[in-house]
């Protein structure tokens, strides 16, 4: 199993996270300054996250 999921902003960054059977692996990039940073998270983590989206999330405003 592996799900991935990319976001790009238009501007020249870009998120992606990666899920296989073991962990997830985060990767940020900015293509404008050539930065980049990269982390494995555990599936613990993962999960703390999608809850903090999953509540947060319907109470935000667009901008």
């Amino acid at each position: 199993m592996q799900e991935s999921f990319s976001y790009q902003d238009g501007f020249g960054e870009e998120l992606s996270l990666v899920i296989n059977s073991s962990s997830g692996f985060l990767l940020a990039t900015d293509d404008v300054s050539g930065d980049s940073v990269a982390m494995s998270i555990s599936f613990d983590e993962l999960r703390r996250l999608a809850k903090l989206i999953d509540d947060e999330v319907p109470n935000a405003k667009d901008d």
